[in-house]
Parts: C-alpha cells; sequence; structure tokens
C-alpha cells in the first residue's frame, strides 16, 4: 500500500464514520468497484520505506540493546529531499537523543540547516499508566547564536484535557483520548501489545495537540539493507494533523526506522 493510499484510507474512513464524507474525499472507481488514488509511489515498494530508498544501502540494524523503560538511544535525521536515479535523494542533517528512565524521557533533538542555522530542542516529559500517557512536561526551543529566539513552555494533562503555559499565557484544550507524547510510543512498540490490536489516542507533540490518532500492526515487510535484507515490523501511524509515519521494528522490538517522507529518523546507538 502506497502512502497516499494510506493517507485516504484513514481520511475516508474517519470521516465516513462521521457521515461528514466531502465532494473533495471521493474517489474513482475501479472497473471492479474499488478505490483508486494517485497512482503509484513515486519511488518504490513497500511505503514504508519509500522516503528512505537512498539511505538504505548503507544502513545496518543495531543487533544489541532494548526498548524498555531504561533506555537510551540515538537516532540519525535522514532528510528526503527529492530523486535520484530512482532513489530517494537522502542526507544527515541532525539527531535525536532519547533517555528513559522510570517514568521520565528526556530528549534533545538537534536540526542542522544548509543555511549554518542549527535549531535544537530539549524535552522533559513525564508519563504513567500502561500507555505511558502523559503528565507533565516542559520544552526548550533554541537556535544556536540567536539567543533572541529562545522558547520555553510547560504543560500538563488531568485525563480530560492538557493546559499548556508560557511565561506570557497559558491555554486549555480538551482531549477525548488517552494522551500520549510521540516519542513515549517507542517503549509501546517495542513490548508488541500494539501488534494485538490498534490504538487510538491524542498525541503530544512538544507541546502541540494532534486529535484523533490510530496506530496499527501493518505485518512483515523485507527491506534492502547494507550487505543484504532484513526482516521487519511494520506500524502504520495516521491521524489529524499528522504525517503519516510507518516504525519499523526488529524481532527484538527495537525500533530501527521511523519514516515520515521528508524527516526520517534511523536508529543508531542503543544502550
Amino acid at each position: 500500500m502506497n502512502r497516499r493510499r494510506l493517507l485516504q484510507i484513514s481520511i475516508v474512513g474517519a470521516l465516513s464514520a462521521q457521515g461528514n464524507l466531502p465532494l473533495l474525499a471521493a474517489s474513482k472507481k475501479s472497473g471492479k468497484g474499488g478505490l483508486t488514488w494517485g497512482g503509484d509511489n513515486r519511488f518504490v515498494e513497500p511505503a514504508a520505506i519509500e522516503p528512505i530508498t537512498g539511505f538504505l544501502p548503507e544502513f545496518s540494524p543495531l543487533k544489541v540493546g532494548a526498548m524498555n523503560r531504561e533506555f537510551s538511544a540515538n537516532y540519525r535525521l535522514v532528510r528526503q529531499y527529492g530523486q535520484a536515479g530512482g532513489l530517494a535523494n537522502n542526507f544527515d542533517c541532525g539527531s535525536l537523543e532519547l533517555a528513559f528512565s522510570g517514568n521520565t524521557c528526556k530528549t534533545s533533538e538537534t536540526r542542522l540547516k544548509r543555511d549554518g542555522m542549527h535549531n535544537t530542542v530539549r524535552i522533559e516529559h513525564e508519563f504513567r499508566g500502561e500507555y505511558n500517557t502523559a503528565k507533565n512536561w516542559s520544552l526548550e526551543s533554541t537556535v544556536v547564536d540567536r539567543p533572541e529566539s529562545r522558547l520555553v513552555e510547560s504543560g500538563s494533562w488531568d485525563g480530560k484535557s492538557m493546559t499548556v503555559r508560557s511565561n506570557s499565557w497559558t491555554n486549555s484544550y480538551p482531549t477525548g483520548k488517552l494522551l500520549i507524547a510521540r516519542h513515549s510510543l517507542l517503549p509501546l512498540l517495542a513490548s508488541g501489545k500494539l501488534k494485538k490490536a490498534p490504538l487510538q489516542f491524542d498525541l503530544l507533540e512538544e507541546c502541540a495537540l494532534r486529535r484523533d490518532q490510530t496506530i496499527r500492526y501493518a505485518g512483515k515487510i523485507e527491506i534492502p539493507i547494507a550487505g543484504g535484507t532484513a526482516i521487519l515490523d511494520s506500524y502504520a501511524h495516521t491521524g489529524y494533523g499528522s504525517v503519516p509515519t510507518h516504525y519499523l521494528v526488529d524481532e527484538a522490538g527495537r525500533v530501527q526506522l521511523i519514516t515520515m517522507q521528508t524527516v526520517n529518523w534511523a536508529l543508531g546507538k542503543l544502550t
């Protein structure tokens, strides 16, 4: 299934359930009565690796470490910008460091820009319960050598609404489902519990709320890697306001790759 097809199914399914299917979401029907959508992927099937086909020939999955409640991980930020020779044009432009300890996760994400500017976002959040639901969090965003760009926010969730605070304002937003921070999905994926049934939730992305998200198991896929191939479990994440995302997980529960079209992550270190 290609990425456009995945996004269409998510949108059409959700709107149909509400009885709000708009004209623009209607699709042409094939001769057999099935839906058709936008042709093939630009690069390759399966959709989960479409944005990183230029990077995969140099990628070697890690074979040590585990993603349980106590772990640290480092991911490479692999950008996708167009294509060359039928493959995605990929280049490294940053990193993501995560550290899980007890019920706390600390992350530091750095993005390197072509004009030499470096943006860093540091987040610490406390979670709770079986599904790592958000409790409290804080965020600091800075641009290197631009102190005037510093942004500091904090937030909390009481089970019914999330509250976000800065130095000059406070806003609250109602939630309808479990609120889970994006990086708190990693231990859930590692546990294998999301294989059993799709998880519906509201996403905490930095300090922003993305409502009505779903992550579901999409089966095993075989991908090319350095020196051969690898078989990984694929999970598909779709929802309102979110870029369709695939998580590729090995048999030991290590989340090896996260693909999000222009921004993708490849596991480089795990302890």
